[in-house]
């Protein structure tokens, strides 16, 4: 090697030397690292997210252990009610009946939570307006014992407890809508599977506010709820009305329902008017039989409320309480997968003593749902007569409803 060629190598030595004194990390740039790291742990995250969706199900989004499904729903409904009389008024309408947004999420420690959120007028108390209609944490940590702490639907009977999505006819029986319970707050101790016998008894205890949803409580007393479940040929799907598998087999259900709301101010229990002379006691029972079979279903339902007394005075004002009783029942077949046949009857009666403006209601009509993607997109159309239980104060009332739930 001459002493130029000797002399550059030297000289390219250390300038090598000179850069990587300048340089620790080797000429690398120190942020490269960091990127692939993190480029890495955002590949890895969304390889463990999970994203489904589909109609009637909604979108969710999982990742580990935690979940959120959002689903919406509309329901608009055309409603005309023709009386036979001067009595009453016409009535001529297009409106949306519902419209709502659902929030679950799953979460470790076996919780989960509820939320449900209604849009349209209908849905709300006009008193006190309130988008809120759900929202409830349950730990199901036991299947004997899980348990539901927040605002949702009074456990105590079966057609009010059913999805507003999932019924037959476009709204429930004159009867349940005058003797239910509604949404209330408190907290539930329940099971769908007691003991482990393949869902053949379920049972809820429920103590809540006792005067309706979205409400601060000023009566004295609390809401207390118990019922029971019997499915004694197993699994019995309950949670909606009619029979849109076609299942081959034939299942049911028999339950009932106690309940004592202590001092509430509302004129039904736990909606209506809020009274301002005191409260009323109230005693509630119901019992329903519920069997589905290769497209046929029938649903039976009996109610009873009676408060501790029929009014309360001041000399200038009244207040009456609402006591009464009642039953519907309802069936329905599958003709073809789409179709389905439906009928109902319902009486409402009013106990002796009780407010006079609360009246009897029969109830006597049949429909025809399109069931276009069973209860996720339907159309429903259907007429009833409704009269005061001897041919008078008659109503010829029809509805078509379409829903589509995504």
């Amino acid at each position: 090697m001459s002493r130029a060629a000797y002399i550059g190598v030297v000289l390219l030595t250390l300038a090598a030397l000179a850069c990587a004194a300048l340089d620790p990390d080797g000429g690398v740039d120190p942020t490269a690292e960091a990127t692939a790291v993190s480029d890495a742990g955002t590949l890895d995250l969304l390889q463990r997210v999970r994203l489904e969706g589909g109609m009637g199900e909604g979108g969710t989004i999982g990742v580990g252990e935690f979940e959120l499904n959002v689903r919406g729903r509309i329901q608009v409904q055309a409603l005309s009610i023709v009386p036979a009389d001067e009595d009453f008024e016409r009535v001529n309408a297009i409106y949306i009946r519902r419209a709502r947004l659902v929030f679950r999420t799953k979460l470790p420690f076996h919780l989960s939570t509820y939320l449900q959120l209604a849009f349209s007028r209908n849905d709300m108390e006009l008193d006190e307006p309130n988008v809120l209609r759900d929202y409830s944490v349950e730990w199901r940590r036991f299947k004997s014992a899980s348990v539901r702490l927040g605002q949702f639907k009074v456990p105590f009977d079966v057609q009010r407890v059913i999805s507003s999505s999932a019924l037959q006819f476009p709204d429930r029986s004159v009867v349940t809508e005058e003797l239910n319970l509604e949404r209330d707050i408190g907290l539930a101790v329940f099971s769908e599977d007691l003991l482990g016998l393949s869902e053949r008894l379920r049972y809820t205890v429920a103590v809540m506010g006792g005067e309706g949803r979205n409400r601060v409580g000023t009566n004295v007393g609390l809401l207390y709820v118990a019922r029971v479940v019997v499915s004694p040929l197993g699994r019995m799907d309950d949670k909606y009305e009619g029979d849109p598998e076609r299942e081959h087999r034939f299942r049911f259900a028999i339950g009932g329902a106690i309940a004592r709301n202590v001092g509430t101010v509302r004129e039904r229990s736990t909606e209506g008017a809020t009274f301002t002379l005191g409260g009323f006691d109230y005693t509630h029972g119901t019992v329903d039989l519920h069997l589905k079979g290769w497209g046929f279903s029938l649903l039976a339902q009996g109610f009873y409320r009676k408060a501790d007394r029929d009014f309360r005075t001041d000399g200038v004002l009244t207040e009456w309480s609402r006591s009464g009783l009642g039953y519907f029942v309802q069936a329905g077949a599958y003709v073809l997968d789409w179709l389905e046949i439906v009928g109902r009857f319902g009486d409402l009666r009013p106990m002796r003593g009780t407010d006079p403006r609360f009246v009897r209601i029969r109830e006597m009509g049949g429909g025809i749902n399109f069931m276009v993607l069973k209860h996720d997109l339907k159309l429903q159309l259907d007429y009833f007569v409704l009269d005061d239980g001897s041919f008078r104060d008659v109503r010829h009332q029809l509805r078509a409803q379409a829903q589509v739930y995504f």
